[in-house]
């Protein structure tokens, strides 16, 4: 018999929290109401992001002359 590592047994118990909490989450008033605080969380994240552009990346382009 091979013996069962312990990355094996927490893969095993993680997949099974998930397969359990999923429908938890999608079966209920308060997981939903969390899973659209989840999403509208992250979109404010994006929304309010500061995105630096201090490499152009035209300049990597190969059919661009004036970058060259």
């Amino acid at each position: 018999m091979q013996p069962t590592t312990i990355h094996r047994m927490r893969f095993a118990s993680a997949i099974t929290a998930a397969i359990l909490f999923v429908p938890v989450l999608v079966g209920t008033d308060t997981g939903r109401n969390a899973l659209a605080w989840f999403y509208l969380q992250s979109i404010q994240a994006i929304t309010n992001a500061t995105h630096f552009h201090g490499f152009p990346l035209d300049r990597l382009d190969p059919t661009c002359p004036q970058c060259m």
